[in-house]
């Protein structure tokens, strides 16, 4: 349950409350941008900033790597997965490397807030 609310509340605040507030174009449709970029699929939304797909995946595997770390030796994987959707994001070209950072702190934020809120609740 906690890993849906983490994704749930990194999403809403990257795609429902950033993009709309800072309104940055993506790479792919920014003009004299977009024909330097590799665009397979379409480019998405208007607005990049921050990437969802960053905010997501490192929320998750900093939320798994801090809860199970001790227990499961090879959690520490997980951090080269976030990275290579993350950087998956700026070669494709639909964020730029803000965007990706700016996830990274939004997924970051999130869930410490979610491991604080754990530990307070099971702590004696």
């Amino acid at each position: 349950m906690a890993l849906i609310a983490i994704v749930a509340i990194s999403d809403a605040l990257a795609s429902q409350a950033m993009k709309p507030y800072f309104k940055r174009l993506r790479p792919c449709h920014e003009v004299g941008f977009a024909e330097k970029v590799v665009l397979v699929g379409n480019c998405g939304g208007d607005y990049g900033m921050a990437s969802s797909h960053a905010a997501n995946t490192f929320a998750v595997a900093s939320f798994l790597i801090i809860l199970f770390n001790k227990k499961y030796k090879w959690m520490w994987l997980l951090l080269p997965w976030t990275l290579l959707v993350s950087y998956s994001r700026i070669y494709l070209g639909v964020h730029f490397p803000g965007d990706v950072l700016a996830g990274f702190l939004v997924g970051f934020v999130v869930q410490m807030a979610a491991v604080g809120l754990i530990w307070r609740k099971l702590r004696p």
